[in-house]
């Protein structure tokens, strides 16, 4: 409910700023153009009308972007009490992507992520006896996604770009290893998730001057084709690694990106964000052991919380 309410409000802001905008947007249309051949980067002069389909120089369209990521995760399976699993901790990564953003036109965004690094694991073992421990217990998170849609230039300052795509996302969770803890001997099963989501959204575009503007974005990820493998076989070959399918769910998500133009052609933007995953308890399926059944195993419904902060370049051309 949280998550639905952040990213509800990231789309009003959306709209109360257009709003608010709009009236500037035609009071700054009345100055006069400025003399060409005192235009620059930082100094072009009204800015063109996004309808006549003249490409700005001093305003370049396509941009690639580059930096690190550095976010929080907070997992949570529903189990039973007295049972408990989940994954918390601060996560270092990088991104990179690529766009095409052009008032009056059609828009186009690929992006991906890597994250990796240990993090806290604290839940109980099969018979309900607490456990925690950070060591040994890496994450490796990746998404890629493409982001396809068209750039509503609501005045020369103002665009409203809805969109949708597809994405993937990939979590290698944790390390297949016999353990000891307190004494105890404890074994941990490497899990490797993965699914496919289709990302409906709207960013927004707001040139607060030549150097800097606001681009939030929000939206919903549906997830479709969700499967986790728990890689027993790593612990003894004998064993298979089940397959089970995870239940389809809805996530969220919303951004506030601040871009700074220090040059033509160059940016450094800072973005805080915050996400939702949620995924359904999956079926149940056998564990065996060189071919003979010796369990049965599911994967219970889960929530997941991340929210960090991006710190990157970005090259426009």
């Amino acid at each position: 409910m949280k998550a639905k309410f952040v990213c509800a409000a990231i789309a009003t802001l959306i709209l109360f700023i257009t709003s608010g905008f709009s009236a500037a947007a035609e009071v700054q249309n009345t100055n006069s153009v400025a003399n060409e051949n005192e235009l620059s980067w930082d100094n072009p002069g009204p800015y063109p009308n996004p309808l006549s389909g003249r490409r700005d120089p001093a305003n370049p369209t396509n941009h690639f972007d580059f930096g690190f990521m550095y976010w929080y995760v907070d997992y949570k399976e529903d189990v039973p009490p007295p049972g408990k699993s989940t994954e918390k901790g601060w996560l270092p990564g990088f991104y990179l992507g690529f766009d095409r953003n052009k008032g009056s036109s059609f828009y186009a965004k690929i992006f991906t992520e890597f994250s990796f690094g240990d993090d806290t694991y604290d839940g109980t073992t099969q018979t309900g006896t607490p456990i925690s421990f950070s060591s040994d217990n890496y994450q490796f998170f990746f998404r890629g996604e493409i982001n396809l849609g068209y750039n509503f230039a609501i005045t020369p300052n103002i665009s409203i770009i809805p969109y949708t795509g597809y994405g993937f996302r990939v979590w290698n969770r944790g390390q297949t290893q016999i353990r000891s803890i307190d004494g105890m001997n404890v074994m941990t099963i490497k899990e490797e998730y993965s699914w496919h989501y289709i990302p409906v959204g709207i960013a927004a575009d707001f040139k607060i001057s030549n150097r800097f503007s606001i681009e939030p974005n929000a939206g919903a990820r549906f997830m479709f084709y969700g499967k986790m493998d728990v890689m027993f076989s790593q612990l003894d070959p004998g064993f298979n690694n089940p397959d089970v399918k995870l239940g389809n769910r809805i996530g969220y998500y919303a951004e506030i990106p601040l871009r700074y133009r220090f040059s033509k052609n160059w940016s450094v933007i800072l973005k805080p964000w915050y996400a939702y995953d949620e995924s359904g308890q999956s079926d149940t399926v056998d564990l065996t052991y060189y071919g003979q059944t010796v369990g049965a195993l599911y994967e219970p419904p889960s929530v997941t919380h991340q929210y960090g902060i991006n710190v990157g370049l970005s090259l426009a051309y």
